[in-house]
């Protein structure tokens, strides 16, 4: 079974560390690293596009003032993104920017230079699939929806979309639950602003986002415009002429990974690290494999100097991998820290060869703060039935046994009884699935957990049943559901899953940011329990 690299580098343990020394968690290492980005500039030409982006944003001095300060000599800044998600998608997009926020004043306030911190949002993407959907709890009642896809926009950049007329339905379904709440209203207003049928969904999310932070200096910064793409063409000229080297160090890199335990995070295949669109910038996106002296695509083929020539002519033309956008993020910028959730710090362990090729320093690579937010409402119902916040990060069946006595059949060893058997036959049968195929070592955790899933469903089913026979009732059982549902939804952590606004309309947008922002602060991974 692979390691887990991220906390192996969280824990600065040596194969990690040899691998990505960043050490996030030692503040020195974090001056080292803004001393290195004070000796670069901000790319010329960021500032102005910036402020061109800025303008359509809602207004925001403090905004205003922080893109004016990256042209200073020695400013730094601490960067994070995400896709652009339908409402802002889960939870952890406020905990990336509010990490941003706090680490940028932590620096300027430790360095005496201006640090800024700068939201990144992945427009290039195409992955409609994975925005799409939301989530969100109204006290304990799970809120969800989906906005269909499109043929006619398949592998096309999230920038190019338009949000369909049921975004609208949407909105109204998510409003009415809103209502009762003290700032449902206030929320609603803020999501309808926005998320209007017909507008990109980038300009949705970057108002909502801007309105949001808009007192805290956050930069947005959508780099899928003819402005920033000129900008970027040098490292996607690089990615094209430097192709069969960057392709031997990602090789090599992969074994490196593999000799200390640790699989590659994105999987590099016979392919440009940039995406072209062949047909318009509009149009789909593909990552030219390659063939022969040349590439292809779904819609054709083309030859190195036909892909130079297009990226000279219209660099809109072409778009960035997971791998690819650090470097043109470090190009325009200078990058102190780079904030990310696990899968994103573990990938930049296969990029430090392709930095050097590149000519670039790589930034400090840290972790975003990881909350657990516990409305009043949820506050109130964990007091009722004795529970502190992180008594739910337990199975709903061992918490459920602690309200009341079930038959001795159903103890605390029956979920073992269940799952056991095949948890062993599943680890057997590990090291010749992950012999056939290494990536089979994910599928056998993926089944492990849906298995568990299943069970704790099914346990949970035994002990409503029982309830009902005993006389007791279902009253404590369904409170428990509730706050579940809101702290620890279908066992997975709350904020990869639900959205901001149900928790915004009970406290107020205002109180959520700042009591965020304030939690970022210490270098810390662990998931801490916010309460606005």
């Amino acid at each position: 079974m692979a390691s887990d690299f991220f906390a192996q580098f969280i824990a600065g343990e040596a194969d990690a560390a040899s691998l990505l020394p960043a050490r996030p968690l030692d503040p020195l290492a974090w001056d080292e690293a803004a001393a290195r980005a004070a000796r670069r500039r901000t790319m010329q030409g960021v500032v102005p596009e910036l402020q061109r982006q800025a303008a359509a944003l809602p207004p925001s001095s403090t905004r205003d003032q922080a893109i004016a300060a990256l042209d200073l000599p020695g400013a730094t800044c601490v960067v994070t993104g995400q896709q652009v998600g339908v409402f802002l998608g889960p939870l952890y997009t406020l905990h990336k920017a509010a990490t941003a926020v706090a680490r940028a004043r932590w620096l300027a306030e430790r360095t005496g230079r201006p640090c800024i911190p700068v939201f990144w949002l992945q427009t290039e993407d195409h992955d409609w699939n994975e925005v799409a959907r939301f989530d969100g709890c109204v006290r304990g009642s799970w809120i969800r929806g989906r906005l269909g896809e499109s043929s006619s926009e398949t592998r096309v950049s999230l920038a190019h979309r338009r949000l369909p007329p049921e975004v609208e339905i949407h909105l109204a379904s998510v409003s009415r639950a809103l209502s009762p709440l003290p700032h449902g209203a206030e929320v609603s207003a803020l999501l309808a602003r926005h998320y209007v049928a017909g507008r990109s969904p980038v300009a949705a999310f970057a108002g909502v986002i801007a309105e949001l932070f808009s007192e805290e200096g956050l930069v947005l910064l959508d780099p899928r415009t003819p402005a920033m793409a000129a900008l970027a063409a040098p490292v996607l000229r690089f990615a094209l002429e430097e192709d069969d080297a960057i392709g031997a160090l990602l090789e090599e890199r992969c074994v490196a990974l593999a000799r200390r335990g640790f699989h590659e995070q994105v999987h590099t295949r016979e392919a440009l690290l940039a995406f072209f669109h062949p047909a318009a910038p509009e149009g789909p996106r593909f990552r030219p494999d390659r063939d022969g002296d040349g590439f292809r695509t779904p819609l054709g083929r083309a030859s190195r100097a036909e892909l130079r020539a297009r990226l000279a002519d219209d660099p809109l033309s072409f778009s960035t991998s997971a791998l690819l956008r650090p470097l043109v993020q470090d190009t325009l910028l200078p990058t102190a820290a780079y904030l990310g959730g696990p899968a994103e710090c573990t990938y930049f362990a296969q990029l430090p060869p392709v930095y050097a090729r590149a000519g670039l320093e790589l930034p400090m690579i840290a972790p975003r703060a990881r909350f657990r937010v516990v409305d009043p409402w949820t506050a109130a119902v964990l007091d009722r039935l004795g529970l502190s916040p992180e008594d739910t990060d337990q199975p709903l069946h061992a918490l459920a046994a602690r309200l009341h006595a079930w038959p001795a059949w159903m103890d605390g060893r029956l979920r073992e009884r269940l799952l056991g058997p095949l948890d062993r036959q599943l680890g057997a049968v590990l090291p010749e699935a992950a012999a056939l195929d290494p990536a089979l070592d994910r599928a056998v955790e993926k089944t492990r957990a849906h298995v568990a899933r299943g069970v704790d469903r099914f346990i949970a089913r035994l002990q409503r049943a029982a309830l009902v026979g005993s006389g007791i009732g279902t009253g404590p059982l369904e409170a428990l559901g509730q706050v579940t549902t809101a702290l620890r939804p279908a066992g997975r952590p709350q904020e990869r899953v639900h959205g901001f606004w149900g928790i915004a309309a009970e406290v107020g947008s205002p109180a959520l940011i700042d009591s965020l922002v304030a939690a970022a602060a210490p270098l810390s991974p662990e998931v801490r329990t916010v309460q606005p």
